[in-house]
């Protein structure tokens, strides 16, 4: 049996590196992976130290379900849409923006947890195919300690598939995190997880996890609970909602709920 790593964290959909950079300054080592060859270049350059000293693994590939190669998908005005996915692509062009297309390589995720075995924590964030990875976890005998994966919005069946896929990985306790707040977060001194960071946090960023998460963990049934409420929310004032380019009904709407509408991430830890 592959034993988990107790100092090891995947950041699956690196973009910019600043959750590698958290992580990496928090102390653990990192597997980070990124298809978009700008990025790539950056963070070669960014991360050059701790490339050399071992402490950092930078997979230049996309995550798909075959190996080999894949038209990835980047967007001209966001480069944290990059994708493989067809519909996310075509979404993104629906709300007024573009996409160039590339040839990048591919590599299944079990191809990563073959070879670098299975971390303490995973962050999942590869735009609309985040369960490619539940899949391929789900045929891995050792799972993280903690993971988290960026939430469906489309629909609650797209929803159902991605707890649905938790759960049957052994995930017991779920929390639900608004990444448009990111920026009000702090880490808490003294450090729950690795060392103390005095991080500051952006939209950007997946932000804190683990141990360190603020708030209460919350099983299957209060989180499917709140999320047909964000579901909803998103019908109206998410990136295809109804009123999304109504600014004043928005703000409204915010001021009244007490926080922005954002994108959510599921963050789950293994049950006992």
């Amino acid at each position: 049996m592959n034993e988990m790593n107790e100092h090891l964290i995947f950041d699956v959909g690196m973009h910019t590196g600043r959750d590698t950079e958290f992580y990496l300054k928090k102390g653990f080592n990192v597997v980070a992976i990124e298809a978009n060859p700008v990025l790539l270049k950056l963070a070669r350059s960014k991360f050059k130290d701790y490339l050399e000293n071992g402490r950092l693994v930078i997979c230049d590939y996309a995550i798909a379900d075959y190996e080999g190669e894949i038209s990835f998908y980047i967007n001209d005005s966001h480069d944290d849409w990059g994708t493989i996915s067809t519909d996310f692509a075509s979404r993104n062009e629906k709300i007024g923006t573009k996409n160039s297309i590339e040839k990048v390589k591919c590599q299944p995720f079990i191809n990563v947890l073959n070879q670098y075995g299975a971390p303490y924590y995973i962050k999942i964030d590869i735009e609309g195919v985040d369960t490619l990875c539940l899949k391929d976890l789900l045929k891995f005998d050792r799972k993280p300690k903690y993971l988290s994966i960026e939430a469906g919005l489309g629909s609650f069946e797209e929803t159902f598939v991605e707890l649905s896929l938790l759960w049957n990985l052994g995930y017991r306790n779920f929390k639900i995190v608004n990444q448009r707040i990111n920026d009000r977060t702090k880490c808490p001194n003294p450090a729950r997880e690795g060392l103390f960071v005095d991080y500051k946090f952006d939209g950007m960023s997946s932000g804190l996890f683990g141990k360190e998460l603020p708030g209460e963990w919350m099983d299957i049934e209060q989180t499917f609970s709140v999320y047909k409420k964000l579901i909803r929310e998103q019908k109206y004032f998410g990136a295809n909602g109804k009123m999304y380019n109504n600014k004043v009904l928005r703000k409204i709407y915010e001021t009244l709920k007490g926080e922005k509408v954002g994108w959510y991430d599921f963050h789950v830890k293994l049950g006992d």
